[in-house]
């Protein structure tokens, strides 16, 4: 029995990679979005090469900063999980700025799922980092855990280096 189709936003992620498997495994029809450019191809095998794949999932290029480049990969989908989000640590942008872009980003997105007619229901997600750097050392998070600002900003330029 296949199961209804649904987007996943952010589709090269972690958690959203591991989505995409889970979705696939439980027989839904996935439209995964990824940033790629044409300086630089994104590879997205780890995706495609997952069970089932090659009938059910297809992978779109869209971008946060024109979320009408989202509308394709969320026509006739039910759901959206809404996993992207622009991950530029250590650059040199205004956090202001990064913060606008994520907003506008995810509220355009939000507008595509309205215009489909078909979404019934959006998942978005957060960053870990949004309950994870504080010094309260708790071992369990939990929608009351909040980043502490300030232990954040001690972290940032060191992101690159905690992935690795």
């Amino acid at each position: 029995m296949e199961m209804d189709m649904v987007c996943v936003t952010g589709g090269t992620g972690y958690l959203a990679s591991w989505l995409i498997m889970k979705l696939l495994q439980h027989g839904y029809s996935v439209n995964a979005t990824i940033r790629s450019t044409q300086d630089h191809k994104t590879d997205v095998s780890y995706l495609t090469n997952l069970p089932e794949a090659s009938q059910r999932l297809r992978i779109f290029n869209a971008d946060m900063d024109k979320p009408e480049s989202f509308s394709t990969a969320i026509e006739g989908c039910v759901g959206v999980f809404h996993v992207a989000h622009p991950m530029n640590y250590g650059d040199q942008e205004i956090e202001e700025e990064k913060i606008r872009k994520a907003v506008d980003g995810t509220l355009g997105i939000l507008r595509e799922c309205l215009n489909s007619k078909t979404v019934k229901r959006v998942v978005y997600t957060s960053s870990r980092t949004a309950v994870v750097f504080n010094d309260k050392g708790l071992d369990t998070v939990d929608e009351s855990s909040w980043s502490d600002i300030h232990v954040l900003d001690n972290f940032t330029g060191l992101y690159p280096q905690l992935l690795m």
